[in-house]
């Protein structure tokens, strides 16, 4: 008799976990616990992409500014945190471009409902890319100069300096960490025990 795998179900946290490592072995394996096949063409270190053949879903993880000095990408997102974001002209660049495409290859690829996911600066690419039909949801996001999706559900941890110049209505503030330190309140481990299931 053959063994019958029911994958559980993913959590905010652990899917913006496995969209942040940098190993594509390792991402896979974690996905795997979850009943979720990575898709190796549309993943790359800035998102990541998955289809569940059990639920029929795909995730659609963008991952926030690059905090590794060393790393060209680094530089590019900051500036766009500062010029972009801040003057509402995130949409013209090319990593919001880059986002975009892979989103539309995702839609045309699988024909099915994607739930898009972002943290930081990401959470502005969520907001502004979930159409009817898929489902957004952000953490800690930048989201100055955005107006309410109302696919999408916002998160902040109370204190997170960057999305407390949030301005949808529609943001959900978690009051889970004990946390006043507020660059230690952006991390997303503070999620880590919430119960938030995509």
């Amino acid at each position: 008799m053959r063994h019958i795998i029911h994958p559980k179900k993913i959590k905010l946290y652990n899917a913006l976990n496995i969209g942040y490592l940098r190993n594509e072995r390792k991402q896979a394996k974690r996905l795997k616990r979850f009943g979720y096949i990575l898709d190796k063409e549309l993943t790359n270190n800035e998102r990541l992409v998955a289809y569940s053949p059990f639920t029929k879903k795909v995730i659609f993880i963008e991952n926030g500014s690059s905090t590794n000095p060393f790393s060209p990408q680094f530089y590019e997102d900051w500036r766009n945190n500062v010029q972009n974001i801040s003057t509402g002209t995130f949409d013209y660049t090319p990593r919001f471009q880059a986002a975009k495409s892979a989103y539309l290859k995702a839609k045309k690829k699988y024909e099915a409902p994607i739930t898009l996911i972002g943290h930081s600066q990401s959470a502005v690419t969520v907001n502004d890319l979930t159409e009817k039909g898929d489902k957004g949801y952000t953490l800690n996001g930048a989201l100055i100069k955005q107006k309410d999706n109302p696919q999408v559900t916002n998160y902040r941890i109370k204190n997170d300096i960057v999305s407390s110049f949030a301005n949808p209505n529609d943001i959900r503030t978690l009051h889970s960490n004990q946390n006043k330190n507020t660059l230690a309140s952006h991390s997303i481990d503070n999620i880590r025990n919430d119960p938030i299931f995509l």
